[in-house]
């Protein structure tokens, strides 16, 4: 992932926060020696999660924020199995300000969610040019104003959805993030009558088919399939 972002990505684009959940040695190393491209490191010394990680790591970039008068009032969530599209910050951010207000967005993404196609809940509506807006997005990339986290957090241990504790990778259930900003809090998408943008092909998910809450993979468009090979 940091060798994609540094080769599509202009670095005085972003400010880079990375969260290394339960420590591996190897990989701070890595990021220490990357001080280039990595402008800070959070680590937790055991496994916790995508929803803990999240509250964290938002509350951080918060602090880093609220220092900062000239901060730049987005955020964005990446995976770190994703591979990027030259000058796809730049893009994302570009239509996201650009449509907000005319499509009443909360997040953007650029990447291709294909199992919300077909469910009319998502009210999946084309733009043109192959983008499309949809209530239903993937946590693999996410983009909001840091306002839109904030009003959204702490995320909850336990799932109202399904009455059990979020899932980390070891126990192969799924952690649920991406429906508490969808759906399920007060301030979510569907709860507050928003969509979502989506530029397909910014950012590809390299890892569908090596997921840890699934034992298959991901459903993935047939383009990005064909990019990661």
């Amino acid at each position: 992932m940091l060798a994609s972002l540094h080769s599509t990505t202009p670095r005085d684009q972003y400010r880079l926060t990375v969260l290394v959940d339960g420590t591996d040695d190897d990989s701070v190393e890595m990021l220490q020696k990357n001080p280039d491209l990595v402008d800070h490191i959070v680590v937790s010394q055991r496994n916790e999660g995508l929803g803990p990680s999240l509250n964290k790591a938002v509350a951080f970039v918060g602090a880093l924020k609220s220092w900062d008068d000239g901060a730049v009032p987005l955020t964005c969530y990446v995976q770190d199995d994703v591979l990027f599209a030259k000058d796809w910050l730049a893009t994302l951010t570009g239509k996201f300000l650009q449509l907000e207000r005319p499509l009443g967005l909360a997040f953007a993404s650029g990447h291709n969610a294909v199992e919300h196609y077909d469910d009319p809940r998502a009210d999946r509506r084309d733009l043109g040019g192959g983008m499309y807006t949809s209530r239903y997005i993937r946590a693999t990339n996410m983009l909001a104003r840091h306002e839109t986290w904030r009003s959204m957090l702490p995320i909850p241990r336990v799932d109202p959805e399904t009455g059990r504790e979020r899932g980390r990778p070891h126990n192969g259930m799924g952690s649920g993030v991406d429906w508490h900003f969808v759906r399920v809090h007060d301030n979510s998408v569907v709860r507050t009558n928003r969509t979502n943008l989506i530029v397909p092909g910014l950012v590809i998910h390299a890892g569908f088919d090596k997921s840890t809450w699934l034992d298959r993979e991901l459903p993935e468009s047939e383009a990005d399939k064909a990019a990661v090979k």
